[in-house]
């Protein structure tokens, strides 16, 4: 094997490195948001209507039910490589979005696999610290104020669903290693010349 098809599984390794979702842990910093609103109340568990979005990930589609005042939401999407379900807003006053969010496709938890809180950023400036409603056995709920003109609020835990299901995976391993053996034997890609 000469450096070229050490170079190919270099980049190989690295394409994988980067599909395959790592668990990330992020620091909680003091700096708040200087105008958070105030968390009016919602009545999470009754009083008031959750609206279903149904979230695609993976290949399926799972509902995340919501309450929102003061705005509405436009969409949610889910980001494996950090955790994160992203919310965009339509937000015309301050108000509170509350998510009644599936175990199954986002969840905190501690090394010891006890509930940990969520982190949430409100137009990627850190919010304090979102309010829960007492957790059920397979969903949490999170309240999340937010200031007049907020346009993304995103959630992140410590586990998402995949955005990608095994098999596009093993599709995109099987695909490398093929181009890799094909530029081997028939000496395509020349990235230099041999010495």
């Amino acid at each position: 094997m000469d450096y070229k098809a050490y170079t190919l599984i270099g980049i190989l390794l690295a394409s994988l490195a980067l599909v395959v979702p790592i668990g990330t842990t992020y620091a909680q910093t003091d700096a708040a948001t200087t105008d958070e609103a105030e968390v009016p109340a919602i009545n999470a568990t009754g009083g008031g209507e959750w609206t279903p979005f149904d979230l695609t990930a993976g290949g399926q589609t799972h509902p995340i039910e919501y309450m929102i005042t003061g705005g509405s939401v436009e969409n949610m999407t889910i980001h494996g490589e950090n955790q994160t379900l992203g919310v965009t807003i339509n937000s015309m006053s301050n108000g509170t979005l509350a998510l009644r969010l599936p175990r199954e496709v986002i969840d905190s938890k501690t090394a010891e696999g006890s509930d940990a809180d969520f982190a949430a950023f409100i137009d990627n400036a850190e919010y304090e610290q979102p309010g829960e409603i007492e957790p059920a056995e397979d969903t949490r709920t999170l309240l999340i104020g937010f200031p007049a003109g907020a346009g993304s609020i995103d959630v992140i835990g410590t586990s998402v669903i995949p955005e990608f299901n095994t098999i596009a995976v093993i599709v995109l391993a099987v695909a490398i290693v093929g181009i890799v053996i094909a530029t081997a034997r028939h000496g395509w890609f020349n990235i230099g010349q041999r010495m």
